[in-house]
């Protein structure tokens, strides 16, 4: 029985999909903003959700995986601006160099990869429902704004008081090319930009309230209505998006559907830190995937991001975890190669592998009860069985474990 630690109850609640049928489980990621290099804290947001993924259709589930692009966004505009190039070669660069990572570690294609660009028209026909329901407004500086009182639960995911959720909006007002903390335009620093005037220079489509573009958040909420449906299982992403971005696509997802939950499991992964610092572009301490890949393999790389800490566990990055994780990756190798001739029983790590990625996907053990495996194989305990099941194991974690 396969529990996932749920952000919004905080605690791990048995998986259930959401379909009358029982065996739809429909997984939203948000993705990346493509205006930098990619990094190992994409890496690890990508990897995790690919083992979802790959469990969940292990566990007989019908899997759909809908990852968006904020290709319309602040901070492409900013890079652009400062680079002198057209913010959608810009983005187009950015992104491809990100696929070219996710797929460098083997992480399986997204059913549908959706660009916020793509989905102008039914942003537009969300934003118009909001206004129509009084939880949207235009206001004097020409965006239109969510009203975060017109939901009495805004910012229930992220378990904050009020003073904390003020801070956080605004910080990202300050960050905002248009809006900036105090703002006399809106009724209060907790109400989100749905639809942004159109500024000087910036892409824009025609609305109903002028030439804009997209918020950030409505985008998220309209790529995965369209995509997955006004209900749907599983919403994640990186730790730091539960405020305000998931909290605002609460509120918008469900007053625009009048549906509640929009999403029935909200799974974050926690950050990725390199010297203390949360890994970032804006900060600029990254380690680049293809840079990581220069000196270790991609099945080290992969274990060391599932398997150091827990997911939902902050993880520090050092070069000596991923050597270690190598050396992990030979002994599988060396396992899978050996001329294995034991008899013994294999279903003691069968079970405790399950045991282990059923509890919240507890990789690190999980991976653990795999290098005991691999030992067992190596001083003959058990035989073939045991390297047909190490492979699948290996498979459900994305280890190709090719050898040189």
């Amino acid at each position: 029985m396969l529990k996932l630690y749920n952000t919004l109850s905080q605690q791990k609640e048995e998986f259930k999909s959401v379909d009358p049928g029982g065996k739809l489980a429909r997984i939203y990621v948000c993705g990346v903003t493509p205006y930098d290099t990619s990094h190992m804290g994409h890496a690890l947001v990508a990897a995790v959700f690919d083992v979802l993924h790959r469990y969940l259709e292990h566990k007989d589930f019908a899997v759909t995986h809908i990852q968006n692009l904020t290709d319309i966004d602040d901070d492409i505009i900013k890079r652009a601006r400062r680079d002198n190039q057209p913010y959608d070669e810009l983005g187009r660069r950015w992104d491809a160099l990100y696929r070219d990572g996710l797929r460098a570690i083997n992480c399986l294609p997204f059913d549908n990869y959706v660009p916020a660009s793509t989905v102008i028209e039914p942003i537009i026909q969300m934003v118009k429902k909001l206004v129509e329901r009084n939880s949207a407004y235009l206001a004097s500086d020409g965006n239109v704004y969510f009203r975060a009182s017109s939901f009495p639960e805004y910012g229930k995911l992220a378990h904050l008081g009020m003073a904390e959720m003020l801070e956080k909006a605004k910080a990202g007002a300050e960050d905002s090319l248009v809006d900036r903390p105090g703002n006399p335009a809106k009724e209060s620093d907790l109400d989100f930009i749905v639809w942004q005037a159109a500024q000087p220079g910036e892409p824009s489509w025609d609305s109903p309230w002028g030439q804009g573009r997209p918020g950030w958040h409505i985008e998220c909420s309209a790529i995965s209505t369209q995509n997955l449906g006004q209900q749907f299982e599983i919403h994640g992403g990186g730790a730091d998006l539960i405020f305000p971005h998931h909290s605002s696509e609460i509120a918008q997802s469900e007053t625009y559907s009048g549906k509640s939950p929009v999403v029935k499991y909200w799974m974050h992964v926690a950050m990725l830190y390199l010297g203390g610092e949360k890994m970032s572009k804006s900060l600029g301490n990254l380690i680049l995937i293809n840079d990581a890949l220069k000196k270790n393999s991609a099945d080290a790389l992969r274990l060391y991001l599932l398997g150091q800490e827990h997911y939902r566990t902050p993880l520090h990055f050092t070069q000596e975890g991923l050597d270690r994780a190598e050396q992990q990756a030979d002994l599988f190798r060396k396992a899978l190669a050996a001329e294995a001739k034991g008899q013994g029983d294999i279903q003691l790590w069968t079970d405790q592998f399950y045991a282990a990625m059923d509890d919240d996907l507890d990789m690190p053990r999980a991976i653990r009860v795999m290098i005991d495996l691999s030992k067992a194989i190596l001083e003959n305990q058990v035989g073939t069985r045991g390297q047909e099941q190490l492979r699948y194991l290996s498979g459900l974690l994305g280890l190709p474990l090719a050898q040189d």
